[in-house]
């Protein structure tokens, strides 16, 4: 952390009047503020950040000089060591701003193996918090067991199905499958049959009773949602270009199924639902020959599904979760149960960095059994290069909370509707005059934000501070009814005559 960095972080927040996933602003004029462990826990639990002692956030972020630089730190050095568990570690940094006396504090990210960072006074249950954009969140009950169950190394697709038989498994395929086992494994010809699907995950008796597991009944069952019926995929199109659209009957859906199966079947399916619901462009070769070309490459839309449902959250916190696949006028989206997994990070997506994945038995099984994954961690390349042939932009990858979503967009449809990406992949920037002649309509009676972001169908409040009421706050086209505090509970915006 360097005074140059402090300073652009200060710089950033009061021109957007926003902090952000990795900046929170924090007066301590009269004293250190009574709640900072909620952004230390935050901070820690997802990537770092930067807390700035003197920066009044309900009052257009202004400086203001924090009461004692050395107390301050004394008192949050204190609470990293004595009341946060694991210890932190903060690094300060004192810097003069405009005349004002401030403190920065960085919080580092902890190691995926130490998390949840925790205020011990309130326990892990209730002390552990994640940023979720300018807001520190407590993390929820599937969150904290997400983290807990990468630390223990548990093995959700190795679980047995508990009401299930071996009756419940395709016969024709377990028989073939261990054929080829010995083939290719020499040494497993040693066994019996019953020794090599144990040994593969196919089955267990841990209960004292030989049940499938969960990999064995998704790769190898006859009906998987006969024990796990919401662990299908949702297929809809949607005749618009958000949901809620209706089409010219009045239609939600112009057409929508759930797909089940085993992961092979539900692939197939999903890809040929999808088929069925996209324009084609007609080419004509050199010989006169007509081929009909999707205009979304189905190469990159199978990788994206395989990946979904190989790599999705299968522990009991998502069985009531399934598989999304929304086609929209403009574009694909594709949203599974469950965040990255591990150290994972969306900019390690694609590229030679080792990535930890869930659901290995699964994934092993698919190999030696199918193509799904032939070519492992080369799925999200395979993507942005099969995009890239078809001349439509890269594949978006956002992670939204217990989430994990791609979007494909169509060609030229940002373009055609003025819509650029979203600053923190949450909502779509305005660049259409309508959407602000629609909120300063709405404006003409004072509404709160809220209010208004309901209005635009948005969630993300700093998102919608940058790019809606800003411009129309400094093009004197919307005012608070309490001028220069727009952090104040009761603040309300009007349009003005």
């Amino acid at each position: 952390m360097t005074e140059k960095e402090v300073i652009e972080a200060i710089e950033f927040i009061q021109e957007h009047q926003t902090e952000t996933e990795k900046i929170e602003a924090k007066t301590a004029e009269k004293g250190c503020p009574k709640k900072c462990y909620d952004t230390i826990s935050a901070f820690a639990n997802k990537y770092g950040g930067i807390i700035i002692f003197g920066i009044n956030e309900n009052n257009n972020f202004i400086e203001q000089d924090v009461y004692d630089v050395n107390d301050l730190q004394k008192q949050i050095t204190a609470l990293c060591t004595n009341s946060i568990e694991p210890k932190i570690r903060p690094d300060f940094l004192p810097i003069k701003y405009k005349g004002k006396q401030l403190l920065a504090v960085k919080i580092d990210e902890i190691l995926q193996k130490h998390k949840p960072c925790y205020y011990r006074e309130a326990g892990l249950n209730k002390g552990s918090y994640i940023r979720i954009g300018d807001s520190d969140e407590p993390m929820t009950d599937y969150e904290i067991y997400s983290l807990k169950s990468y630390i223990e190394g548990i093995e959700e697709d190795l679980r047995p199905v508990t009401r299930a038989e071996m009756e419940d498994l395709n016969k024709e395929k377990l028989d073939k499958y261990i054929i080829e086992m010995k083939k290719l494994k020499p040494n497993l010809s040693k066994f019996s049959d019953e020794k090599i699907l144990k040994l593969s995950g196919i089955i267990e008796d841990s209960t004292g009773k030989i049940r499938p597991t969960l990999a064995g009944m998704f790769v190898f069952g006859e009906y998987p949602q006969g024990y796990f019926p919401q662990l299908f995929v949702a297929c809809v199109v949607v005749p618009g270009r958000k949901l809620g659209d209706v089409g010219e009957m009045g239609q939600r859906f112009d057409d929508n199924k759930n797909v089940d199966g085993t992961i092979e079947e539900m692939l197939e399916e999903s890809l040929a639902f999808i088929r069925r619901n996209i324009s084609v462009r007609v080419i004509i070769d050199d010989n006169g020959k007509r081929e009909d070309v999707p205009i979304y490459p189905m190469k990159a839309l199978r990788e994206a599904i395989a990946n979904a449902l190989v790599h999705r959250d299968y522990s009991i916190n998502t069985q009531g979760a399934y598989i999304y696949v929304r086609i929209f006028d403009d574009r694909i989206e594709i949203l599974n149960p469950g965040e990255l997994y591990g150290n994972t990070r969306i900019e390690n997506l694609g590229t030679d960095n080792m990535l930890e994945v869930r659901n290995n038995v699964i994934i092993r099984l698919l190999q030696e059994t199918t193509d799904i994954v032939e070519n492992r961690h080369t799925g999200i390349a395979t993507m942005r290069e099969e995009m890239q042939k078809a001349k439509l932009p890269e594949p978006e990858f956002e992670i939204l909370r217990g989430t994990f979503k791609v979007t494909f967009w169509k060609e030229n449809s940002k373009i055609e509707e003025n819509l650029t990406k979203p600053t923190m992949k949450t909502d779509y920037e305005p660049t259409m005059k309508t959407d602000y002649e629609k909120i300063l309509d709405f404006c003409k009676t004072p509404r709160n934000i809220n209010e208004i972001m309901d209005l635009m169908k948005l969630k993300h409040k700093p998102t919608f501070r940058k790019n809606y009421l800003l411009p129309l706050l400094n093009k004197n086209k919307l005012e608070m009814t309490i001028p220069n505090q727009p952090r104040n509970k009761n603040q309300k915006y009007v349009a003005k005559k």
